[in-house]
């Protein structure tokens, strides 16, 4: 299978030199200077592009805002973010906006063509139909609104996003915790004529009692001790887009009835304001609490809840579609296989372990769970066996893994790393090109993890 390769960087000398190097590889190259380009490119559809490599670094739309716009248009469009420099915010940016992975520019041929092979290898398990009777056409379904799955579940979530994205009213999402109810508010505001305005998250179970007025409604400057200057609240940031109010169930009692006011008249009043301000915002909610059972506690407006209604979508716990297990599994170790450069495997016997299991993570559990074995197992296989006496995704046969715990494995890792670089070429210059890194990156994690050059090595010699 050729695969084609969008590649977005404004240097034309790296354009050419990119262009010829992966032509000569046997994939097919479309090189464009900008992000205006490339985004046109993709809503054409003329091509039909595997990969993306976009760069950070350019004059109009930078990377990050370019590589959301493309997952919009395109939302199975694998992306691998680029850079000339080892900057830090360069790499969060670039993976919090869509990117599958993120590689510097001199990375070296051989890497790059390991991970591109690698990306494409997932493009070709995503997209290849499924030998499962009536999978193919569900999964095609649901991957057009940015999900994965092949249930017939999760098919009838897509056909309500489909239905539901155009329309303005008010749409409630409920399910447990874990489900995906984000990327499904997400996924309605992308299907939306609101798509390229913005979409506004809001954890309602995060915010603390005290300040619920203000980060919805906003402040003005001294309206309260603290408040410094003028603030705008989740409302008016939302103005023109979707304002996503998870965990509904939290919002407090007093503050139910002014959401109802702000949804009816579509204007709100800053805290320590008496000016009325107009809002155009589509409120899509979301709740894993039985807001029925709240209402009859006095809990909740029993008003509030017709008014939130109107375009329900439930999403069901992931025990009850087992067969979205094997996809989604696959789909997060390719994630962390393109992101740690690894190469585990999911044998279809551990799958199907995986398919006995509980969930009640539902999704999100168990993309920690392919984390989670991929970072304590071994060999070439995800070492489900580690599951073996699991009472939640972090516990293993013989004790508890908390996330500090994990996050101490993975720097012991990469502290054994940079240390055998060392001893092994005894030099911090030999050191950043055995392991493909800048010299600057090198001393940074010297310095974190205590790492010093033997004196033999360091006097008299070249860094």
């Amino acid at each position: 299978m050729k695969h084609n390769i969008l590649l977005v960087d404004d240097d034309f000398a790296f354009r050419k030199a990119m262009t010829s190097f992966l032509e000569d590889e046997g994939f097919f190259v479309k090189a464009v200077s900008n992000g205006d380009e490339a985004i046109a490119l993709v809503r054409q559809k003329l091509i039909s592009f595997s990969l993306a490599l976009i760069d950070y670094h350019m004059p109009d739309i930078k990377g990050p805002a370019a590589i959301k716009q493309l997952k919009e248009h395109c939302p199975g469009l694998t992306i691998l973010g680029l850079s000339g420099d080892d900057s830090v915010d360069a790499h969060n940016d670039s993976l919090e906006s869509g990117a599958m992975f993120f590689i510097e520019k001199d990375i070296g041929e051989a890497k790059l063509l390991s991970i591109l092979h690698r990306a494409c290898q997932e493009v070709e398990k995503r997209t290849k139909p499924l030998t499962v009777s009536g999978h193919n056409e569900n999964q095609k379904l649901i991957e057009s609104v940015g999900m994965v799955g092949v249930s017939e579940a999760m098919a009838e979530v897509a056909r309500l996003i489909l239905k539901f994205g155009p329309a303005n009213d008010t749409v409630l999402i409920r399910g447990e915790m874990g489900t995906g109810k984000e990327k499904v508010a997400r996924a309605i505001h992308n299907a939306s004529m609101r798509a390229n305005r913005p979409f506004v998250p809001v954890n309602l179970a995060s915010i603390s009692s005290g300040v619920f007025e203000s980060e919805l409604f906003g402040h003005e400057k001294g309206s309260f001790t603290g408040a410094a200057k003028d603030r705008i609240g989740y409302f008016e940031a939302a103005n023109g887009g979707t304002l996503f109010l998870d965990e509904i169930g939290e919002l407090p009692k007093h503050l139910q009835a002014s959401l109802l006011r702000v949804l009816q008249e579509k204007t709100i009043i800053p805290v320590g304001s008496n000016e009325t301000k107009k809002v155009d915002f589509r409120l899509v909610a979301a709740t894993n609490a039985p807001l029925e059972t709240l209402i009859e506690k006095n809990l909740f407006r029993e008003d509030l809840f017709f008014r939130l209604n109107v375009l329900p979508i439930h999403i069901k716990p992931l025990r009850e579609r087992p067969e979205d297990i094997p996809i989604l599994a696959q789909h997060f170790l390719n994630m962390v296989n393109l992101e740690q450069r690894q190469n585990f495997v999911l044998l279809e016997s551990s799958v199907n372990q995986l398919k006995k299991l509980n969930w009640p993570g539902n999704v999100r559990e168990l993309e920690h769970c392919i984390r989670f074995l991929a970072n304590l197992s071994n060999g070439p296989h995800l070492e489900i066996e580690l599951l073996k006496d699991r009472k939640d995704p972090n516990l293993t046969t013989k004790k508890k893994i908390d996330l500090e715990t994990l996050k101490f494995t993975q720097m012991a890792k990469e502290k054994n790393i940079v240390l055998k670089a060392i001893e092994e070429s005894g030099s911090i210059s030999a050191a950043s090109r055995l392991l493909n890194i800048s010299r600057s990156t090198v001393r940074e994690k010297m310095k974190k993890y205590g790492i010093e050059l033997k004196r033999e090595l360091s006097q008299g010699g070249k860094e």
